[in-house]
């Protein structure tokens, strides 16, 4: 458990990290637009985690059975096109704090779906929530939501990208809580979360091609940092969830204590927003209530999970 609560801290690193290098590359000069964005991010995020599948697991990778392509097709779409891509326009609509707060709730959409299937007797899941597991991961919740509620007062309902912004990051925030659970199961099913990442990425890498692939190729041959920015943001998530597919798939891995952690992400973006995008964000008293409560609230799952 120790092992997987670590490769979890990795991915709220990656996570956190990758929002911001987003942000960046979207309001960079000759910044790029979100889906194009995305796009290059995913290029990135394979080349990186195809390369570590071919190198480690090429054996796996060669003989896999043509039903898995069908099920990394699908995972690739709810991870990449229903996650990443929605938050990245959620994110070019109203900024990287503000999106990534919700997007932590995806810890109480995982929580929520595998004590569900657990319910309902599926193969795979034995998900059980005791006390401080479930205190903790509602505590989590409730702190990321207060990291950005000095941003939700100023803008919420105010204009449409207000309201298309927070709706998608809360659709985005759905399909990661999913993505969590078919990561974990299709990475035992298929042998290796370091395949099931990396076809996930290049299936949605394939359906994006064709309809973003020309900008993309002529934002990433323009000069400027947006592209290189894009390109880290890739590398960051390629990271985070390689070490996350990981840590769910350990024996003795529980997803009611990965996910509140990995959902701590947004406390590295609001850092390092306040580092690098000091123009458009302020510490406010939400922020360090927030904070402070997303930590508790780690605490206890991590002891809730312990127990």
């Amino acid at each position: 458990m120790l092992l997987s609560i670590g490769l979890a801290c990795i991915a709220v690193l990656g996570f956190g990290s990758s929002a911001v290098l987003a942000r960046l590359g979207m309001t960079a000069q000759g910044g790029m637009r979100p889906m194009p964005g995305a796009l290059v991010s995913l290029v990135a995020s394979t080349l990186l985690a195809g390369a570590l599948a071919l190198i480690f697991e090429f054996r796996a990778v060669v003989t896999l059975p043509a039903i898995a392509m069908i099920w990394l097709l699908a995972n690739g779409i709810l991870t990449y096109l229903g996650g990443r891509s929605q938050q990245y326009i959620a994110i070019n609509l109203i900024g990287a704090s503000r999106v990534t707060p919700i997007v932590g709730s995806a810890a109480l959409f995982s929580a929520l779906y595998a004590v569900t299937l657990t319910r309902l007797g599926v193969s795979g899941f034995n998900e059980q929530l005791n006390p401080l597991l479930g205190l903790g991961t509602v505590i989590v919740v409730v702190g990321l939501a207060l990291t950005g509620g000095n941003f939700l007062r100023q803008s919420w309902g105010s204009d449409w990208k207000s309201v298309a912004g927070y709706g998608l990051a809360i659709l985005a925030a759905a399909c990661y809580g999913a993505a969590t659970l078919s990561g974990r199961v299709l990475s035992i099913q298929f042998g290796s979360p370091l395949i099931m990442a990396a076809g996930s990425m290049f299936f949605a890498t394939l359906l994006l091609s064709p309809l973003f692939g020309r900008e993309a190729v002529q934002k990433s041959a323009s000069t400027g940092w947006a592209p290189c920015f894009v390109f880290l943001a890739g590398f960051a998530a390629a990271c985070a969830v390689m070490s996350l597919y990981f840590a769910v798939t350990r024996d003795g891995s529980n997803i009611l204590v990965i996910a509140p952690i990995v959902s701590c992400n947004p406390l590295v973006t609001l850092f390092l927003a306040r580092v690098f995008l000091r123009h458009s964000e302020s510490v406010t008293r939400e922020l360090v209530m927030g904070t402070l409560m997303a930590v508790g609230g780690v605490a206890l799952v991590v002891v809730g999970g312990l127990i």
